[in-house]
């Protein structure tokens, strides 16, 4: 890693900034973050390896690495620990995912799991916000989850970190700040994680959290579901979810949304020198799409066509009437091709929808989710945009 960091160095001063709005301390964050996660091509498992693949043991080292806990200022907000006791949400399975195509009855099958005597204590945790600029406004006890005002506005939370990596607690520095400038109270819940936990079950747990958050007192039109990266991908596909039974949200907040599980488009190489970000080849059965949603099984059309669904890749999903969407990403992320086809995907949808319904912001010389290094002035602006539009909402 010295030798990343020297190399990142000299290549700075003596050619300057890789991109313009660049500072050093950027350059050598990214150039360390790339470092740890890139896979050399040669000497990675095949399809015909697959079977030797060790996924509990791909888990472990995922939990080793996982991304460090965060703070949060007081000046910005405070946290507490949330438990959502999975029991206390009423689901009925035959008619709670109609609908959801081939994730119905794994989801119903979860659903069943929970209401069972194995299942009936399982918990997801969480935690709440509650940013500084609301505390002035709050009688009553403002980690109380439930509504402490007529009509009060919440954020659900979804975390980024290709459904491997990530919690409430790595997040609590971004979100603390999105909540501050929304001046709303934001949840933020830990799914359980992919290769041990696959698809579906991320998409149950956001399911229930969010209907525990209506259980609270909270109207599902004053739910704000917010997420980065993955958690955009979970936010987009329970957003999805939620249509098909006829249910609607108050908004959307997407930033560096993964959005196209199947399709590697040209932004994947094109800014691959720019962005942190990198992965495995779809071919790869170490490719996070691969281990999301089903670890250990061989590709192929058929997968193909499985993960193209639009509670998969939400970018193929039917946008008619959706909910106002905020969409932030960086012009130097690999995904941003991508992204920028879900926002064509959702105008296409609503050809008269008024202006700033659907806002999609590209930050020039900006990677993947640029707004957790929290001291560059694009993020600090972005953070605050994403605020200023969840209040408006």
């Amino acid at each position: 890693m010295a030798a990343v960091m020297a190399k990142s160095t000299l290549s700075y001063y003596i050619k300057g900034p890789r991109c313009p709005k660049w500072p050093l301390w950027f350059q050598l964050h990214r150039d360390a973050i790339h470092r740890a996660i890139y896979t050399k091509p040669k000497g990675q498992p095949t399809d015909e390896t697959i079977d030797q693949i060790d996924f509990d043991e791909i888990a472990a080292s995922n939990r080793k690495w996982d991304l460090p806990e965060s703070q949060l200022p007081a000046d910005i907000g405070t946290c507490q620990r949330l438990t959502i006791r999975v029991a206390e949400v009423e689901i009925d399975p035959a008619t709670a995912f109609a609908g959801a195509g081939l994730a119905e009855p794994a989801l119903a099958a979860l659903t069943n799991e929970d209401m069972s005597v194995e299942g009936c204590g399982r918990e997801i945790p969480a935690e709440l916000v509650v940013p500084a600029s609301l505390r002035p406004k709050l009688d009553d006890d403002p980690f109380a989850c439930r509504p402490l005002s007529a009509g009060e506005k919440v954020i659900l939370y979804l975390h980024g970190g290709a459904y491997k990596y990530g919690s409430a607690a790595s997040h609590r520095a971004l979100t603390g700040r999105i909540a501050n400038h929304a001046a709303m109270r934001c949840v933020t819940i830990d799914y359980r994680l992919a290769p041990l936990h696959p698809y579906p079950a991320q998409l149950h747990d956001a399911f229930i959290a969010f209907w525990y958050l209506v259980k609270c007192g909270f109207d599902p039109q004053n739910i704000v579901v917010a997420g980065d990266s993955a958690g955009g991908n979970l936010s987009l596909a329970l957003t999805v979810l939620l249509r098909y039974a006829g249910h609607g949200i108050c908004g959307l907040l997407l930033l560096s949304p993964w959005s196209d599980l199947t399709t590697e488009r040209p932004s994947l190489k094109r800014n691959a020198k720019y962005d942190f970000l990198c992965a495995p080849p779809l071919a790869s059965p170490l490719n996070p799409a691969r281990t999301f949603y089903a670890p250990g099984r061989r590709l192929s059309e058929e997968m193909l066509r499985e993960m193209a669904h639009p509670l998969v890749s939400p970018v193929n999903a039917d946008f008619a009437g959706f909910p106002p969407t905020l969409i932030q990403a960086g012009e130097k992320e690999i995904i941003v091709d991508e992204i920028s086809q879900l926002h064509e995907n959702i105008i296409a949808h609503n050809p008269e929808a008024r202006k700033g319904r659907y806002v999609y912001e590209c930050y020039a010389d900006m990677i993947h989710v640029f707004h957790q290094f929290l001291s560059l002035p694009d993020a600090q602006y972005a953070i605050a945009k994403a605020g200023e539009f969840i209040k408006a909402l």
